[in-house]
């Protein structure tokens, strides 16, 4: 019984963050463009989602699957993938005043919590990623004539080695781009942050380290 209340006060407190976080980035768009609050698009869907992580999240814990800094760390990303993907799906943005703190606190947290992740560790694996992905960016620009994808996703792509382990953030942007690619094909351009939030809370639950 104690159990089931601690779950369903949890659920409805961070059910509360989510919308206060959808809530913040309306009102940050509405700043950057100096215009009034408008409702974002997919608003539904991206509490829908939220809320499942909650749910995933809180019953994970309490079935002892996940320890409580696991589950800490999931409704962090969670919380940033939240802004993030409500961002670029309202305007196309992934701005560097998000990721940059979403990978600051991402580096703290591994930092304090996760003995094994040195500063050494999170500045190579940072370095490894983010210079072939600036590099595959402009060759796949040079190619196609124009860009396939932002900066702000590599900056987001980056963001995430700070959380989790290179090989995960690396099956993180598989998955993305295995369902990003044919959603794609049928429209001319779509926004591949919100692929990314998809799954970016996944390492939470299982990691590579655990499987191999």
């Amino acid at each position: 019984m104690i159990d089931l209340l601690f779950f369903m006060t949890g659920l409805l407190l961070l059910y509360g963050a989510g919308r206060c976080v959808l809530s913040l980035t309306a009102r940050y768009i509405a700043r950057a463009e100096n215009g009034t609050l408008s409702e974002l698009p997919q608003r539904a869907l991206l509490q829908g989602m939220w809320l499942t992580l909650c749910v995933a999240v809180l019953g994970a814990g309490l079935a002892g699957l996940l320890a409580p800094s696991q589950q800490f760390r999931a409704l962090l990303v969670g919380a940033w993938c939240l802004a993030l993907a409500s961002l670029d799906l309202a305007r196309f943005w992934l701005p560097f005043a998000f990721t940059a703190p979403m990978a600051i606190t991402g580096a703290v947290f591994s930092l304090l919590l996760i003995p094994d992740r040195g500063a050494s560790q999170l500045v190579a694996e940072g370095l490894c990623l983010f210079f072939p992905l600036l590099l595959i960016r402009q060759i796949a620009a040079r190619f196609a004539g124009h860009e396939m994808f932002g900066l702000g996703d590599i900056w987001l792509i980056t963001a995430l080695v700070m959380w989790y382990p290179l090989q995960d953030v690396l099956l993180v942007t598989l998955l993305a781009l295995l369902i990003a690619l044919p959603a794609a094909w049928k429209q001319h351009y779509l926004p591949f942050g919100p692929f990314l939030c998809l799954f970016a809370a996944l390492p939470a639950f299982i990691s590579l380290q655990e499987v191999l």
